[in-house]
């Protein structure tokens, strides 16, 4: 390349380099900001529908009250004992300013007491599904001509409350618009500030919808219990200011992320283009090493075996990540000689550790290309001689990107498991595989990937997958193993549910042979004591 042109090329990069963390810094703090505001609107609309479930809970308790002791006032809704009633639960409620009963639409008693000729409450205005009816705009004209009520009703019986309660909440900002509504009426009950009733439409069906639109930051709510729903909307203004004060944070974060992110570019492009050579100088110069990480029995939390996980130091006494150079070592054709140094590290490895604990064993990962050559047979024999070991102590994982050539695979696999080795699908329920895919193998076990364990106790989308894994398992008879396991809850979770193994930094991260050697004599002295 001319150096004019290599030189424009590296200003462009540079210049890209240092951009994109910016505009995606600005981004964020859009987002981040939105989603702020979201969350402050849906807390002042949680707010006023609590109050509304509340109100309505010490309603419909009154009520029912009322009408399950009518009968010992021999019927007569307006009896000394009802009325007596009536103020015992208007004193003891903290929403409801009266309780009475409705002839037509007038309010001919109430915890106030007799109202010759009764209260004139005007017609019903909305009627619910369950039959409640509600009078949204109510003026007591003999008590207080000022104020505006609202009037509940249920059979016979309402219950008074002032119009401005639900709505009563305190906001950090002056001009937040609250209201209430009745799920299935545009009208709202009440209201503070400016509400669209369009915004009642935004929920379709759901219990909670937040949006933004164009001039308010909105959340709306629905009850789950009673037929009463509330409405919060910031004005814009607060998520300018807000994005204003992200931004002040972010940018300068993105900034120092562009300049990081010319480093590495820089040390990952050269990284890349000389990546082949050095796996083929590593390999033999012997800069990869084997770390072991514990898999254990999660009904008793015994060490019952560990998987032989691949590592690269280089001679500069740089660490390369395994997600950097086994890409590359499988682009370039050089996964089988990693495999294959692999099961040579083995071998030198496990001897120890298979004589002290026999039934112990070590799982080794094949990659796609070793799933489609019978000399993988060869070199798994020869390392099972080599670390003095039986079939049963190895296991062998291949993700499903190694099934995917399902007739030379499978005939792999089959000769694999007749030499006694089980087999595991490994980082299941990241690909294509399916319950008939899997049949079509004879396997042992399933390993959950972490991706899926990480959404255990969490409302992620994907959280539930890992129960339909669990089960997909279950109906396989195969044998599971999580991964990533890294907090208890995690791990009764999986427990509960029947999945027999484990392994993550819970219970052991990986760790030199000797290290392994060491922990399981411990754990095995304690457990004789």
């Amino acid at each position: 390349m001319p150096k004019a042109s290599a030189t424009i090329l590296a200003v462009i990069t540079g210049v890209a380099a240092l951009a994109i963390p910016i505009l995606v810094s600005l981004k964020l703090a859009q987002s981040q900001s939105l989603q702020s505001e979201k969350d402050r609107a849906l807390s002042y609309a949680m707010e006023v529908m609590g109050r509304s479930e509340r109100t309505a809970g010490q309603i419909y308790n009154g009520i029912d009250k009322l009408l399950r002791t009518r009968g010992d006032s021999g019927d007569d809704p307006c009896s000394e004992m009802q009325i007596a009633l009536m103020r015992e639960i208007d004193l003891s409620s903290s929403y409801i300013q009266a309780i009475g009963y409705v002839a037509g639409e007038r309010l001919l008693c109430s915890s106030m007491g007799m109202h010759v000729g009764g209260l004139a409450l005007g017609p019903v205005e909305q009627l619910t599904a369950s039959g409640t009816a509600i009078r949204n705009h109510v003026k007591l004209a003999a008590i207080a001509p000022d104020i505006d009520f609202i009037v509940i009703q249920k059979g016979s019986y309402a219950a008074i409350i002032h119009k401005s309660l639900p709505i009563d909440v305190s906001t950090q900002e002056k001009d937040v618009s609250l209201a209430t509504f009745t799920p299935g009426f545009r009208e709202f009950r009440t209201s503070r500030g400016l509400v669209k009733e369009r915004w009642i439409d935004e929920l379709q069906g759901r219990h909670q919808a937040s949006f933004f639109d164009g001039e308010y930051v909105v959340a709306v709510v629905q009850s789950t219990q009673y037929a009463t729903g509330a409405v919060a909307a910031v004005p814009a203004a607060y998520l300018t200011k807000r994005v204003y004060e992200f931004a002040l944070i972010l940018v300068p974060i993105g900034l120092l992320a562009g300049l990081a992110l010319v480093y590495v570019a820089r040390y990952m492009t050269k990284l890349q283009q000389s990546l082949p050579a050095l796996i083929r100088t590593g390999l033999r110069k012997k800069e990869f090493f084997l770390a072991y990480q514990p898999l254990v029995d999660l009904q008793t939390r015994e060490w019952i075996g560990a998987e032989a996980l691949i590592r690269w130091r280089r001679s500069d006494g740089v660490l390369v990540r395994p997600d950097q150079f086994i890409p590359e070592a499988e682009e370039s054709g050089m996964i089988q000689r990693i495999t294959a140094h692999v099961l040579e590290l083995v071998a030198k490895d496990a001897p120890e550790v298979f004589r002290r604990h026999p039934h112990f064993h070590i799982g080794v990962n094949l990659s796609s290309a070793d799933l489609h050559t019978r000399d993988t047979i060869d070199l798994l024999k020869e390392m099972i001689q080599k670390a003095h070991a039986g079939p049963h102590n190895v296991l062998v994982e291949a993700t499903e990107r190694g099934f995917m050539n399902a007739d030379v695979a499978r005939e792999v696999v089959r000769d694999i498991r007749a030499l006694g080795i089980g087999v595991a699908i490994d980082d299941f329920g990241t690909g294509y595989s399916g319950l008939s895919y899997l049949q079509s193998f004879e396997l042992d076990y399933l390993k959950i990937d972490k991706s899926f364990v990480d959404t255990i106790g969490t409302d992620a989308a994907t959280s539930r997958v890992v129960l339909h894994i669990i089960q997909m398992a279950k109906s396989l008879n195969l044998k599971m193993i999580a991964e990533g396991v890294e907090t208890e809850a995690q791990e009764q979770f999986l427990r509960e549910h029947g999945v027999q193994y484990a392994q993550g930094w819970l219970f052991g991260k990986p760790m030199p042979m000797e290290d392994l050697v060491r922990e399981l004599a411990k754990r095995k002295s304690r457990s004789q004591e």
